[in-house]
Order: structure tokens, then sequence, then C-alpha cells
């Protein structure tokens, strides 16, 4: 792997901060945050609530699976319930658009941030092979390190680590992916603890498991029983493409439009057609898209996708014209000052995606600003049917 910026801190963080860090060329790349945290008896015999500390990148949370709002405790956090003031490391994988990216540090109480690390690794045949080396700090039963993969499939990872037998006790190792807690029946009682010192006499045992999850967010975490060694993971992300995909988070676009999902499109033409109007208008253009699907609005078309319609020749002005495509393309580019503006287009986007959200148009296909005149606009779309007026778009039916 090729280090691309590392920062030692040690550093108490009471505060939330941000810590920029620029990318070259586009592609994946591996952030490796190391972090400790004290239970509320370490912090003091009357405490209540312990250290806590979650990340964020580019404004993106991440929460524990299946609980949304849950943030502090997910497996890409570092909780002191759970640490009681041992070293933690998280490992995200993600894919970065060229130039300038945060991540944001909030913290509950005081934690300690060790260090940052951001890679870009070598992939060979859709797989990652990481050379870790890494031995848990001594102590009992506890969240150890985390792989955390952003917008990416996994076939499968083959883990190879060190257990010792100790006076007394041994090295234990759970392993969790996606919340669930991988078993290995042939340890009877301890089988939600899958390798078990007692059974490596010092060796390194290496396993494989097959898991074939689509492109998502996937956790993968390691809990620790005193003092084992992780030597080396691999993940195999098997025949699927590892292009960036654009996402609300960074959507700066790929160089081709095609690439953007459902929603990721509709958001930009909302974005760009109405981000400076009310909400309703920006619902309205949504939905006057949306109303498109199936129907061939002129004979020659036929609309299955939303890419089709947003993408089709001479649509979508916004797509074409100089003055706005930089901002489509580029949506949270800091020239154009409208981080706000885009996460509400979004987010109405997958309202009017999910259709959780009325159609304000009733029923319009065609849309278009106080700027153009009326009799011209119909005189062009003979077909066209006035419905109404929002802030300053006229919308039209069929």
């Amino acid at each position: 792997m090729r280090l691309i910026k590392e920062e030692k801190f040690k550093k108490i963080v009471s505060q939330g901060f941000g810590f920029e860090f620029g990318i070259a060329a586009e592609g994946l790349y591996l952030i490796e945050i190391s972090a400790r945290a004290r239970s509320e008896k370490q912090i003091g015999d009357n405490e209540t609530d312990d250290d806590d500390l979650r990340i964020e990148i580019d404004g993106r949370k991440f929460a524990q699976p299946g609980e949304p709002v849950r943030y502090f405790d997910g497996p890409a956090a570092f909780s002191g319930g759970q640490l009681h003031n041992l070293k933690k490391t998280v490992v995200f994988l993600c894919q970065f658009s060229e130039g300038k990216h945060v991540l944001a540090f909030v913290p509950d109480r005081e934690p300690t941030l060790e260090e940052i690390k951001i890679y870009q690794p070598q992939i060979d045949g859709g797989k990652i092979n990481l050379e870790l080396n890494q031995q848990a700090e001594d102590g009992d039963r506890r969240d150890w390190y985390a792989f955390a993969l952003i917008d990416l499939p996994l076939k499968e990872i083959s883990i190879e680590l060190t257990c010792q037998k100790r006076k007394w006790d041994r090295d234990d190792v759970k392993i969790i992916i996606d919340g669930q807690t991988r078993r290995n029946l042939k340890n009877g009682i301890r089988r939600f603890w899958y390798w078990l010192g007692a059974f490596f006499d010092g060796k390194s045992q290496s396993d494989t498991f097959a898991v074939n999850l689509t492109k998502g967010i996937h956790y993968i975490e390691f809990w620790a029983d005193r003092m084992p060694t992780l030597n080396r993971v691999m993940l195999n992300f098997g025949d699927a493409s590892l292009k960036r995909i654009p996402t609300v988070y960074d959507p700066k676009w790929t160089g081709e439009f095609h690439d953007d999902s459902e929603k990721m499109i509709l958001a930009r033409a909302i974005f760009g057609e109405a981000g400076n109007q009310i909400r309703d208008a920006r619902i309205a253009v949504g939905w006057s898209i949306k109303n498109r699907l199936g129907k061939d609005v002129y004979p020659w078309r036929d609309y299955k996708t939303y890419n089709d319609v947003v993408l089709a020749p001479k649509q979508y002005d916004a797509f074409v014209d100089p003055r706005v495509s930089p901002k489509l393309e580029d949506p949270l580019n800091e020239i154009y000052n409208e981080r706000r503006a885009w996460f509400e287009c979004y987010e109405i986007a997958e309202l009017v995606f999910d259709e959780k959200v009325r159609d304000v148009s009733e029923g319009a296909v065609f849309f278009h600003d106080i700027s153009i005149p009326q009799p011209s606009f119909l005189k062009a779309n003979p077909n066209a049917k006035y419905i109404k007026q929002i802030d300053d778009l006229l919308f039209y039916g069929i």
C-alpha cells in the first residue's frame, strides 16, 4: 500500500474538529484511525457517562447496523463502555473523487485520538491484501479492530491470526459481519468466539468466509480477549466494478452522468432546475420527471429509468447550460456555496423516488421558468396543457 498521509495526534478530543486531506486521483482509498475511550468508572467514581468518539466522512455518518440513529455505538465508532481505554482501530475503505475531503471527529466527553493514516491500496484481480501485524493491547473481551466498507461489495474475506495460551488464560477472537456473530460450533460453549488460543498452540491460523455481500455499507468487526495478533486480511470484491459511484456525500461526477444511480440523477436534475426555488417547486420538478416513466411523451421516446428521462437529448437545460452544468458535476464544490440546497434536493429526490411525498405538480410532465413566454412554449409543445405555477416555474401535463 502507498501511504498518502499520516498524522500522529495522541490528544484528547473534547470538541469536534475536521481533518482535511486531498485526493490526487479518483479511486479506492483506505483510512486507518486509532483511538481510545474511557469507561465511566475510569473517568470517576460518580460518573454515569463514558467517552465516545464517532467519525463522519464528507458529512456522512455511520450507524449501528439496523439502528440508523445510533452513531456512537456503531462498529465504526469508539465507545468507552466497550474499550475501557484500550486502543481500537477502524479502517474505512471508500471510493473518493479527486479533490479535498474532510474527516469530522465528533466526541462525547474526552476520548483520545491516537493517529490517522491514509493509504492507496493495491487492487489485484478484485482483491486487496493487507499486511497488518496488529496485536491487541491486553484486555478482556472488547472491541478491537473493525473494517467499514463504504458503498462496496464483498465476495469473501480471508483472515490470518495468531493466538497464544497464557497463564490461567488465552487469546480469543470473535468476528462479527454486518451485526451477525460468526459461530464456530467446534468451540462448544465458546462458539461465539470463532478463534480460541487453546487450539492455536502459538501458531497462525487462516480462515476464509464467503459472504457475497452486494454493494453497500458493510462492517467486519474483530473483538479480542487478551492479546491476539491480526496478521493479515484479504478482501475479495469479486467481479463487481470498483469504479466510484457518486453518492450524496461525494456527488462529483465520474465524467459520465450515466454512472449515476437513479436517485442521484434525479437529485441533480432537481438541483439544477429548481435549486433556487421553494420546496414545493423542487418536489414538482421531481414528480414531473417521475411522471414521464413508462410514458411515450413523444412517439419516439420510451422512458424506462430516471436516467432515460433526464439524459434524453434537449430535455433539461441545466445539464447543457455552461452556467449551470459545472455545478451539477460537482455540487459540493465550495465555489458554489450551495451545500444546503444540494442535500435538500437529494432528500426530495429520495421522497419522490419512493413516493413518500404527494405529487404537487398534479401530473405534470413539462415545466419551464417564467423567463420563457408561455405562448412560445405552447407553440413548441402543442400537446402540453397548462396546470399551475409554483414559484418561478410553470407546469404542464399532456
